[in-house]
């Protein structure tokens, strides 16, 4: 069986697109636990290069202004498939996938289908008249024709059950690559403790950062000490820059843009707790990263993974997705942090990314679907 993965992008995992990063840790995985496996991406840029070194066969093919159909060069990829092929397509709303998914149908070619977080609430409000016109059109197809659908948590779970379809769906989460959070460890300055962070896109309302930054000044209104750094850039990443200053925290809350590779794990790696109030996700990587660099996480509901951080007493979830609730999170962990050593936790933490999110174990658990 030969498993091909359909994707926007180039499976980058340097990039903070999620998907991207996501893809190239199932497909590595998949070609370490012996499978035949290779990844298609769909780029406006598909001549320029992607990185090297991967364990996995990469083509790429151009995007198209007009999405009434695909580059030829697909279509000729696609028709010239044969049996023995399960296609994984990522991400939902594409219509790429609902061309794709035709042509796989009349030639009697399964796919597996993980919508990474698109019908949760929040993202169907995004463009929702767009999408309700959309949706009974294209998107029902790929998702009534797929083998199965894949999802990534129980919001997603709790989404899909309000747009019966006829697909069976299942849950397994994303995964942790534990090998690539290795990074040469030093201590960073720091103005005050204990350090609060957040790494990821800069997306004001989906990653809840209005609500981080509004829970962390009424904790320093209280008195309280410690600092917030935060990872990443985006589309809100200045006007969440304008809130900070309206609220004379400059000096409290620092902006480090896009970091990667090792000095992004070193500065994960120094912060105290992890911060991730999400409004909707998939699962979030972020948290899998900071958590397997064992720092304890403050997660909301919506990243999915609320229910395992309980399990092994990995941090705290959000009772509310809410400021209030958030601030009295933030006092807690400073309170437990001055009576006692955050070791257990942190200790939790790790041995919560190698018994559930390993991505040799995710891997090997998507394999049933693959064969279903």
């Amino acid at each position: 069986m030969e498993i091909i993965h359909l994707i926007l992008g180039k499976a980058n995992p340097d990039r903070m697109n999620g998907v991207n990063r996501a893809v190239h840790h199932l497909a590595t995985s998949q070609a370490q636990n012996g499978m035949h496996v290779s990844v298609w991406g769909i780029t406006p840029t598909p001549d320029s290069a992607y990185p090297d070194g991967r364990l996995y066969a990469t083509r790429l093919f151009r995007s198209r202004k007009s999405k009434l159909g695909l580059d030829p060069a697909l279509s000729k990829a696609l028709r010239e498939v044969r049996p023995g092929v399960v296609f994984h397509f990522h991400g939902g709303f594409i219509p790429e996938y609902f061309h794709a998914a035709r042509m796989l149908t009349r030639q009697g070619i399964p796919y597996i289908f993980t919508p990474h977080g698109s019908y949760n609430t929040v993202a169907l409000r995004k463009s929702a008249w767009m999408k309700k016109l959309y949706f009974p059109l294209f998107e029902r197809f790929v998702l009534n024709h797929a083998r199965a659908i894949h999802l990534l948590g129980h919001s997603e779970e709790l989404a899909m059950q309000q747009l019966h379809t006829k697909a069976r769906h299942h849950v397994v989460p994303n995964g942790q690559d534990q090998s690539e959070l290795q990074h040469h460890h030093r201590e960073l300055p720091r103005t005050q403790s204990p350090v609060f962070g957040f790494c990821g896109r800069i997306d004001a309302y989906t990653k809840g950062l209005d609500t981080l930054v509004s829970a962390f000044a009424d904790y320093v209104a209280a008195g309280n000490p410690g600092e917030c750094w935060i990872i990443g850039d985006g589309p809100d990443r200045t006007k969440l820059e304008q809130q900070v200053r309206r609220l004379h925290l400059q000096d409290r809350i620092v902006f480090f843009g896009a970091v990667y590779g090792e000095e992004k794990l070193n500065r994960i790696a120094n912060m105290d707790v992890f911060l991730h109030p999400s409004r909707n996700e998939g699962l979030p990587t972020a948290v899998l990263e900071a958590s397997g660099l064992g720092v304890p996480c403050i997660v909301s509901e919506e990243t999915n993974v609320g229910s395992v951080v309980r399990r092994f007493n990995a941090g705290i979830v959000l009772e509310k997705n809410n400021v209030q609730s958030l601030k009295e999170s933030l006092v807690r962990f400073r309170y437990e942090s001055n009576r006692f050593s955050l070791s257990p936790l942190k200790e939790n933490a790790k041995r919560m990314v190698e018994e559930e999110f390993d991505w040799r174990i995710i891997a090997h658990r998507l394999q049933a679907l693959y064969l279903s």
